[in-house]
């Protein structure tokens, strides 16, 4: 029986044969193997699409980070008689299929062996310790593990065995936590040691398989001390009033909760009365108690307390291992401040609480992204022309509360001070303190030192 090709092939209409369909051959090849015309040459190439479970490449084979269309292995065949062009594209295909099975035999041995197998037994072992704070400090792991920029994100370290991850993988690891920190307003360096240290205890956890077992070096974390960013005393009394300005007064106002609910507000548009007058609250707490930016997503109006006229923040939920303990304000209109806010919002969360919060898992909600994007609208729009995001607020507490109030430096009040608001004495020397000192030893010095003869404004006569 003669060899026959689909008449709309041989007419030109036709771009692509498939080798079992349109061309009969027989072999243990793809079912999807296919020939096609390529423009520019007269030679075929071939294509085919392999099994899903049978493809070692990224996302297995798909685009767009694993969201796009699966790509074909394709090659050559070097002639364009379809035949013949069919018989070379079975050898290849073959040659390729078994070349991916064997990448996917030691994809499987490499996964047996990756960090990611050493993250799991070493948080399993971890877990039952005990600890000051357990569920805070495995959330502080997990987080560093599978958060936004974490461990587990990264092909190194679930798709490598431990043994051939590198130093060039650390430094591309840092430069994302850089860019991604960057973004958000700080260095990423404390981030970068937080990783490390993690990194370095999975390696320790897979020693007890490989004692001949080495980390790669790290790239350098520098730990150089700049001034944080902070507001002015002026800059801001100006950013409060543009708060108050576009929440028309109602941020002043002692709000019951049906009048604060009340308020015009839509979702479709962050920038409504309600939130303004959410974010005036938050800027306050910040203000008053010296709050981390990721307390701000899970903070609760029971967590307030009156004591006298003291009002007193009990932080059920700390950074890391840190003791919990009462929080006072050191301002003496902190009382009627918060009194006007928990009586608007005397239950559940006291921050956007129209904003949907998982249990245990209050920072990935959009709480941040909401505060940081009102605040540079008020900034710009009062004027303030610095980069600040919601972590200089807390910069804008300690700086100024230090200018107002210098002897909470000093050795008799500064540990106090720190603990207070859950930080070091180390922190604010080192943040703080180095920066105000040195201004302030740069006016006494001006306030002494004579101008020079020849400095001074005269009247020349020539």
């Amino acid at each position: 029986m003669s060899r026959t090709l689909p008449q709309d092939w041989s007419d030109g209409e036709r771009k692509s044969l498939s080798v079992v369909k349109d061309l009969g051959l027989r072999g243990d090849y793809p079912s999807t193997l296919a020939i096609y015309k390529v423009a520019k040459t007269k030679n075929l190439d071939w294509r085919y699409l392999p099994n899903e479970e049978e493809d070692p490449r990224p996302f297995a084979g798909r685009t767009n980070q694993g969201m796009g269309k699966r790509k074909y292995e394709t090659g050559s065949t070097s002639t364009e008689d379809p035949w013949e062009a069919g018989k070379s594209a079975i050898t290849a295909s073959i040659a390729r299929r078994q070349q991916r099975l064997r990448e996917l035999e030691g994809q499987q041995v490499d996964r047996e062996h990756s960090l990611a197998v050493y993250w799991e037994t070493w948080i399993a072992r971890q877990a039952v310790k005990s600890r000051t704070n357990p569920t805070r400090w495995l959330r502080d792991k997990r987080l560093l593990w599978s958060g936004t920029t974490g461990i587990g994100h990264q092909g190194w370290a679930t798709l490598k065995s431990i043994e051939r991850i590198t130093y060039q993988d650390f430094e591309n690891f840092f430069i994302l936590i850089g860019d991604h920190c960057l973004a958000k307003g700080t260095s990423g360096d404390e981030s970068k040691r937080q990783y490390k240290t993690l990194i370095r205890h999975l390696f320790k956890e897979a020693r007890r398989d490989n004692q001949q077992l080495v980390c790669p070096e790290f790239p350098e974390i520098t730990k150089q001390i700049t001034q944080a960013v902070h507001l002015s005393h002026e800059e801001w009394n100006l950013l409060l009033e543009q708060v108050v300005t576009f929440s028309e007064g109602a941020s002043l106002k002692d709000l019951s909760p049906y009048e604060y609910n009340s308020l015009q507000w839509t979702h479709r548009n962050k920038k409504n009365q309600r939130n303004w007058v959410d974010l005036y609250d938050a800027l306050n707490l910040q203000w008053f108690f010296y709050l981390r930016s990721e307390d701000a997503p899970r903070l609760k109006s029971e967590w307030w307390r009156e004591n006298g006229e003291q009002i007193i923040c009990y932080l059920e939920k700390t950074k890391g291992d840190r003791d919990l303990h009462d929080t006072y304000a050191y301002r003496p209109d902190a009382l009627s401040n918060t009194r006007r806010m928990l009586k608007r919002k005397p239950k559940g969360y006291s921050v956007f609480p129209w904003i949907q919060r998982k249990e245990r898992s209050e920072n990935e909600s959009n709480v941040g992204e909401t505060l940081n994007n009102l605040l540079q609208i008020a900034c710009k729009a009062c004027g303030i022309n610095k980069r600040i995001v919601w972590t200089n607020i807390r910069h804008t507490a300690f700086r100024l509360t230090l200018e107002e109030y210098p002897k909470l430096g000093t050795s008799k009040y500064i540990r106090d001070f720190a603990e207070n608001g859950h930080t070091s004495p180390e922190m604010l020397h080192e943040r703080y303190l180095r920066f105000t000192e040195r201004e302030a030893t740069a006016k006494r010095a001006q306030a002494k030192i004579k101008p020079g003869q020849w400095s001074l404004i005269k009247r020349v006569t020539i």
